[in-house]
């Protein structure tokens, strides 16, 4: 991986290498002092496939016990509860 250091305008741009020209960019802010900046791989959005499109129905067992754990759900585990109050505390 090669590294080199680049100072940004008064506007905060910065140029990239010439081997970014005329790419779509993703911008991640990984910290502070981080940013992570990467190559977009553009879909045409008429070549996006519809979820319905690649999943796989269930079996009848699988839609079997399915059904059933809708309808009788089972009792919370300890781990579960725990991590529900974990989530819970987190979003106050």
């Amino acid at each position: 991986m090669h590294t080199e250091t680049r100072t940004t305008d008064a506007k905060a741009r910065l140029v990239l290498p010439k081997t970014f020209a005329n790419a779509t960019v993703i911008i991640e802010q990984v910290s502070e002092t981080e940013l992570r900046v990467r190559r977009a791989k553009v879909i045409a959005e008429d070549e996006l496939a519809f979820a319905e499109e690649s999943a796989s129905p269930l079996s009848d067992r699988d839609r079997d016990l399915f059904l059933s754990l809708l309808a009788n759900p089972p009792a919370p585990t300890p781990a579960l509860k725990k991590a529900a109050s974990r989530h819970k505390a987190g979003r106050g």
